[in-house]
């Protein structure tokens, strides 16, 4: 008794198709469970679930406003620093003047006393 060639390929084709359903039960099992897990957990966290999402756009709207007013600040500060660097630039202006006005005051002091040291010794040689 021999096995013609042909049946071979029909007992393997038919040994793959068991196989791939036997694949197909164990898949769709797997998949029913995981399914009834996550039936599960939503019914368990059901309350929290509905909880988060009443909150849900009481925590945007508080969000937009924390960006607000972080935005505002951030603009304050810029002012802030604006108006210091301004300050610190009047600052060195008017330091800048008065250091200018006590060198040219000093200037005149020596130049002063120049004149008297000259005319003194101009008088101590006549």
């Amino acid at each position: 008794m021999y096995i013609s060639l042909t049946d071979f390929l029909l007992i393997i084709v038919v040994l793959v198709v068991v196989l791939l359903g036997i694949y197909a039960v164990i898949t769709l099992r797997n998949m029913n469970s995981l399914i009834k897990g996550l039936g599960n957990l939503l019914e368990k966290n059901a309350d929290p679930f509905t909880k988060s999402m009443a909150l849900l756009p009481e925590t945007i709207k508080n969000t937009g406003f924390l960006a607000k007013s972080a935005q505002e600040q951030i603009e304050d500060i810029g002012s802030t620093v604006d108006a210091l660097g301004s300050s610190f630039v009047e600052t060195a202006v008017s330091l800048n003047e008065k250091t200018v006005s006590g060198v040219s005051f000093i200037k005149t002091i020596v130049d002063v006393v120049s004149l008297i040291k000259d005319y003194l010794d101009s008088r101590r040689e006549n």
